[in-house]
């Protein structure tokens, strides 16, 4: 690989010789604006390699600018990433900023555990000194202040009770910068899910369980499913259960 300094250095060594004869020498000189070009790695900014553990032909962008296509040669092989100084990358899977995008704060040495390998055709590369790198297409903020990994994490965490996976991290992540989801939205995505569903029957259930318990002094049977409805479409809290199980024949019987 040739570096840009041992490039300029050939240059000037021609024009001296050419001096020295009278004559213009041009000597055939690899184009370093196209493809993997190698050469110093920027302060700030990242490396995009051809294969893993940062090995293998790469070309480096500084910090502040994005590529909507990639060089000639390296679209869809790019295998990892080295991010340098105070900055963050969003690669995405189609040209121009679409598709599936994955954002990388730090080194990537293997893009396979990320399930982006052999997938990136465009990139934003963003210095994080000062706006925290985030901004959208164009350049111009389409989420406000804030981390979208962020958002995610906490929408999961209020929601689901737990942190996200990484697919679900890369979804919602791609939904906010591609498609300018809300926060809202993104919880909204979250309860319409089976697992917020079957969460959220599990409390219903206990609730109603607690309700039976504290009045009627058994375990709920299958008429408790009413219940348990009222408590997922209604809001019902074991006070209201309670309220209705005192009204029951069963209790007043007690």
């Amino acid at each position: 690989m040739i570096s840009r300094a041992i490039v300029a250095g050939m240059i000037n060594r021609a024009i001296v010789a050419g001096a020295a004869s009278g004559a213009i020498l041009v000597s055939p000189l690899p184009a370093l604006g196209q493809g993997w070009t190698g050469g110093p790695m920027p302060r700030q900014g990242a490396c995009f390699y051809q294969d893993i553990n940062f090995r293998g032909q790469y070309f480096c962008v500084e910090a502040g600018e994005n590529l909507d296509t990639m060089p000639s040669g390296a679209n869809d092989r790019v295998s990892s990433i080295r991010v340098l100084g105070r900055t963050d990358v969003t690669v995405y899977a189609d040209q121009r900023f679409r598709g599936a995008s994955l954002r990388l704060e730090g080194n990537t040495a293997d893009l396979q555990a990320e399930s982006f390998n052999d997938l990136i055709s465009s990139v934003q590369v963003r210095s994080t000194a000062f706006d925290g790198g985030l901004r959208g297409r164009a350049g111009q903020p389409s989420f406000g202040s804030q981390n979208p990994d962020v958002i995610v994490r906490r929408a999961y965490q209020d929601i689901l009770e737990r942190d996200p996976e990484a697919a679900g991290l890369r979804l919602y992540r791609s939904r906010i910068i591609d498609d300018g989801w809300t926060e809202e939205q993104v919880r909204e995505a979250l309860r319409n899910s089976p697992e917020y569903r079957e969460k959220a029957r599990v409390k219903a259930e206990e609730v109603v369980r607690r309700a039976y318990l504290a009045v009627l002094k058994r375990e709920p049977d299958a008429g408790s499913v009413g219940y348990v409805n009222r408590v997922l479409r209604d809001n019902w809290t074991q006070n209201d259960v309670e309220r209705e199980l005192r009204r029951s024949p069963e209790f007043r019987n007690q």
